[in-house]
């Protein structure tokens, strides 16, 4: 299973956790693997052909995402100016999610390709609007996350005399009169 096939079959766990209390929610990630194939555009997906082991691996992913829900959907609440996670459909909710997740907790995933992943995910299940909203709501995350420094500009240097003369408002002007005339 490629990277790509690993995180639409995260998208899908992740998105079916939505529907069902805690407790139901390992006997319907295991009842996903028990479902027929599926056709994603031109190529036939078998559930079937994720191995035992595979399946105990994105059973254990997503768990550990859903346990971080709260926190991740407080950060997109913070941040997410006019939306909130209950206004949000399910399908961009969970691109964000899985998204964020990867951005915070998995060191293997670029901040770059979880974002880029996210908006494909969200095209692909989403509305029109989908893919737009969840890049939208992601680079908020991403750049409010990141320490904002300010970029002072070095003095310069002047050649000359500094006056300061009054204008009839009151206000002060400052004039360079440059003393070198080359």
């Amino acid at each position: 299973m490629n990277k790509r096939e690993e995180r639409d079959h995260k998208f899908k766990l992740l998105f079916s956790t939505q529907f069902y209390p805690g407790s139901e929610i390992p006997a319907q990630m295991e009842s996903y693997f028990a479902s027929p194939d599926y056709e994603d555009g031109d190529v036939l997906i078998r559930v079937e052909n994720v191995s035992e082991e595979e399946q105990k691996e994105l059973e254990a992913a997503v768990q550990k995402i859903v346990d971080k829900i709260p926190e991740l959907d407080e950060r997109i609440n913070s941040s997410a100016e006019g939306w909130k996670t209950d206004r949000m459909t399910k399908t961009d909710l969970t691109a964000i999610r899985l998204a964020l997740y990867e951005i915070s907790y998995d060191e293997d995933v670029p901040e770059k390709v979880a974002i880029n992943e996210a908006i494909e995910l969200a095209k692909k299940y989403g509305g029109n609007e989908s893919g737009s909203f969840v890049n939208g709501v992601l680079a908020r995350l991403v750049d409010g996350s990141r320490e904002s420094t300010r970029v002072e500009k070095a003095p310069r240097k002047l050649q000359g005399e500094i006056t300061e003369k009054k204008s009839s408002e009151g206000k002060s002007v400052h004039i360079l009169i440059n003393k070198n005339n080359k």
